[in-house]
């Protein structure tokens, strides 16, 4: 298994850009420690991940407000300089709807992590990475101390 150290690039699920800006403490934790260890360089999420998360901001849940789109805008324009974002192309879709995985949108963001050969997925939904063993997962329910202990 990965030791510390061994993690050099980690690709974020849209699940934990979408808590991070809508305060979710383990999100918000996990990310900032990240964003505090590692370069744009090599953090990655995707132009679907991004689509996805305006998707969901802008939507009204039963816990909150839709945000608007001013507030949309301001909460991504102070994550997104963080990452580096991969392009979600044809070839990804395709690619990710012949992944091992059964969800294809959990095949794609796969696919989409590879493009830059991500040793790590930080995602709230583990089990849905679990065909996917080149990869190590990463949950913010983790807590810090043992992503700390992944992350350097």
């Amino acid at each position: 298994m990965n030791k510390k150290g061994d993690i050099h690039k980690i690709y974020v699920d849209t699940n934990v850009i979408i808590n991070y800006c809508t305060g979710v403490p383990e999100d918000v934790q996990a990310l900032n420690y990240i964003f505090q260890n590692r370069e744009k360089e090599v953090l990655f999420t995707s132009s679907l991940s991004i689509v996805q998360t305006i998707t969901n901001l802008q939507t009204k849940k039963k816990t909150r407000k839709a945000f608007s789109k001013q507030e949309t805008i301001d909460k991504l324009n102070k994550i997104l300089v963080k990452f580096t974002i991969l392009n979600l192309t044809m070839d990804d879709i395709y690619n990710g709807s012949q992944s091992d995985s059964e969800d294809i949108e959990d095949g794609i963001h796969y696919v989409l992590s590879q493009k830059k050969k991500c040793n790590a997925i930080l995602t709230n939904n583990v089990s849905d990475f679990a065909n996917f063993t080149s990869i190590l997962k990463i949950s913010p329910q983790m807590g810090l101390g043992q992503i700390k202990s992944l992350v350097n």
